[in-house]
């Protein structure tokens, strides 16, 4: 067996790599109602469009882009269909 002077109790590779990810969380913003709202309008014209669209969406403390077609708007669970996915109204950031 060789000797690992600095791999030997606690791999350092695992706890820079834990470090650098939470340095990249991002804390989710508070919107007010005219923000929401103006998102809502965004959403609704989206889906009578039917344009091709980018959502930036909040997930696991990162916002993630997805782009795709409203295809159903599901107003008792406050979610939409796009992209083959249900994305939660209270989780989008942006829609461009």
């Amino acid at each position: 067996m060789s000797w690992a002077p600095f791999n030997s109790i606690i791999n350092n590779h695992d706890i820079m790599d834990d470090i650098k990810e939470k340095e990249t969380y991002i804390i989710k913003p508070n919107y007010t109602e005219e923000q929401l709202e103006a998102i809502e309008t965004k959403i609704l014209e989206s889906y009578t469009s039917q344009k091709n669209i980018t959502i930036d969406y909040y997930s696991n403390n990162k916002i993630i882009p997805i782009k795709g077609i409203i295809s159903k708007i599901d107003p008792i669970y406050k979610r939409i269909y796009i992209s083959n996915k249900y994305l939660y109204f209270n989780n989008i950031i942006d829609i461009k």
